[in-house]
């Protein structure tokens, strides 16, 4: 408010009120248009890291004028949003005013409403992490004990454990899987049930116990999921990561991370990519680089942790015409290991998630750093490409470099979970037989080197 008051010509995080309503807007800019301030007014700029712009950046901005126009007593004449290629897009207030008007009259009739006061809840959703009330509901729903809480539950199971009466984490945990005859929910299938139950009452014995908890699955050699995914380990095994900048049109994957034994130590090894060009070369590199290590190395294997790097393989593969029979030998001869397939179906953990940042809690410390989860990697490079500085580019390699070396470390404590007679899963089809006798030898050199 001093601010405007004083006619600056640009104004940082400016917040606006009126009733119920707020708006931060990124910034004001003074425009030589008489208000209630005196011979000038201001307008709305607003910034975004999307390429293009999106019809729920004006009704945000629109909403921000409108207080602003409340603040000033005129309406701005334009608005701006500076995208994240700096393109700046302008729209004239008057055109979307109206429209935006009766949406928010329409929302605030409902939020006032009886009905809302009496049957509206913070419902779990896709946009949880990006909004501003997350820690408000994480809140609400801790103090209910909402079943939204249970690790890998959906929000269909949630609807079908509702209409049969189970409404927190507590009941769902207290449910009595011995006797299947009498325990029954519509439309989800008892194995299924069973499942949501034990992970709901080891996270109840965590939140307890107050450290985490593990269990290990009942698995079955012959099912071949789990533990029996697992090949035997190899010194020589690689421990692949990627970052990936959505923002860029068609997404960029800008860095690609191995944990790999060199020379006796652990070494971090990336390859970068700043533009579209580079991704191609880079990519190259990179699966070069893989397809010589693994025949030099028959029995090793690259771990990684969920979908994203074998997808992203394959997605570079056929965008650049480039690198598929490699990518296609590594599928075939099953050289990609994902432990997060490994974890999920081997182990119920008292953690919320099954994350690797989640999973870390069972096998190492904290983690430190400027770039603590992918979405901090993506703003940490877009600010790189905005005003470069190698130490942006070191914070994310850190955090891919802690990426690759817990995925590394969660392989050895998998290890250890494991009996001595273990039968691994067999050699990869394409192997030799020569091969797989020295895959046998290197196995318990790796083995005892990660234990």
């Amino acid at each position: 408010a001093e601010a405007r008051k004083t006619g600056d010509d640009f104004i940082y995080q400016a917040t606006s009120f009126h009733d119920v309503l707020i708006a931060h807007a990124d910034f004001l800019k003074r425009v030589e248009k008489p208000s209630t301030l005196g011979d000038y007014s201001y307008e709305v700029m607003d910034t975004k890291l999307s390429r293009t712009a999106k019809s729920k950046f004006l009704t945000q901005l629109v909403f921000y004028s409108k207080l602003l126009s409340l603040v000033q007593g005129t309406d701005p004449g334009y608005m701006v949003v500076v995208l994240g290629d700096m393109t700046e897009k302008v729209y004239r207030y008057v055109d979307f005013k109206f429209t935006v008007e009766r949406q928010t009259r329409r929302f605030l009739d409902f939020v006032k409403s009886a009905d809302a006061q009496k049957n509206t809840y913070p419902s779990p959703c896709a946009k949880c992490e990006q909004c501003h009330w997350r820690d408000l509901c994480k809140k609400r729903w801790d103090d209910d004990d909402h079943l939204c809480r249970v690790a890998n539950i959906t929000s269909g199971q949630m609807h079908k454990l509702n209409a049969a009466g189970v409404t927190t984490m507590a009941q769902l945990a207290s449910l009595d899987v011995s006797n299947m005859s009498a325990l029954r929910v519509a439309k989800i299938q008892p194995a299924t049930l069973t499942n949501l139950v034990k992970q709901a009452a080891l996270q109840r014995r965590g939140e307890r116990a107050g450290s985490p908890i593990y269990e290990l699955r009942p698995l079955k050699a012959e099912d071949k999921k789990g533990f029996y995914r697992l090949p035997a380990p190899s010194q020589y095994d690689l421990y692949f990561d990627m970052e990936g900048n959505p923002l860029v049109p068609g997404g960029l994957e800008y860095l690609f991370g191995l944990w790999l034994f060199d020379c006796g130590v652990y070494v971090f090894k990336a390859f970068w990519a700043h533009n579209r060009a580079e991704e191609k070369r880079a990519f190259e590199a990179f699966m070069d680089f893989v397809m010589q290590h693994v025949r030099q190395h028959p029995d090793a294997h690259v771990y990684h942790y969920a979908a994203y790097e074998e997808t992203a393989l394959k997605k570079l593969a056929s965008l650049h015409g480039t690198r598929e029979a490699q990518v296609d030998t590594l599928l075939r001869e099953q050289k990609l290991v994902d432990l997060y397939k490994v974890v999920k179906e081997s182990l119920w953990v008292s953690e919320p998630r099954y994350s690797i940042k989640n999973i870390e809690h069972f096998y190492r410390g904290q983690r430190e750093g400027d770039v603590q989860n992918a979405g901090a990697s993506i703003v940490m490079y877009e600010k790189w490409m905005e005003v470069g500085g190698d130490d942006l580019l070191q914070a994310i390699a850190d955090y891919n470099k802690d990426d690759v070396e817990s995925t590394y470390q969660l392989h050895v404590w998998l290890q250890s979970l494991l009996p001595a007679d273990f039968a691994w899963r067999s050699a990869s089809v394409a192997t030799t037989a020569g091969a797989s006798k020295a895959s046998s030898s290197r196995a318990e050199d790796g083995r005892s080197h990660a234990n």
